[in-house]
């Protein structure tokens, strides 16, 4: 009876020698779709990775026209239409819009009050369409 038994693990043993080749296939499609899974969202958030970059830069080159205008007369400043900025591989966009404002409500516009709303907004088409606006307040005082 004991010979009997070692036979039928034996049997056993050597009925299963691995896997079947559609068992291996199963397994790498249910893999590659795991992965696919896991990589989509991995691979869309690498592409907006420099979108922090690309504001920083836009803030700043913002500031540094601010301050650009800063020893100019406020009667000098004008406006200045959309022109390019390039700054290592980022290619921006800048544009300076200058509007008389009533000096007790800066949203009434008032030619002639002396105070002057400047305000800077610089974009980046694909990453920030809308840009970042700075605003500055100029008066004749």
């Amino acid at each position: 009876m004991k010979k009997e038994g070692i036979d039928r693990v034996t049997r056993l043993a050597l009925k299963s020698d691995g896997f079947t080749l559609i068992e291996v296939v199963l397994i790498i499609v249910m893999v590659s779709i795991f992965a696919a899974a896991i990589m989509l969202p991995f691979i869309s958030s690498l592409r907006e990775s420099d979108l922090p970059e690309v504001a920083s830069i836009a803030y700043f080159l913002a500031l540094e026209k601010l301050e650009e205008l800063t020893p100019v007369t406020t009667g000098s400043i004008s406006p200045e239409d959309w022109t390019t900025v390039t700054v290592g591989e980022v290619t921006l966009d800048r544009k300076v819009a200058v509007e008389d404002v009533n000096c007790d409500d800066l949203s009434t516009p008032k030619a002639g009050s002396g105070c002057r709303k400047i305000t800077v907004t610089v974009r980046h088409i694909p990453k920030l369409p809308n840009g970042i606006s700075v605003v500055g307040l100029r008066t004749a005082y």
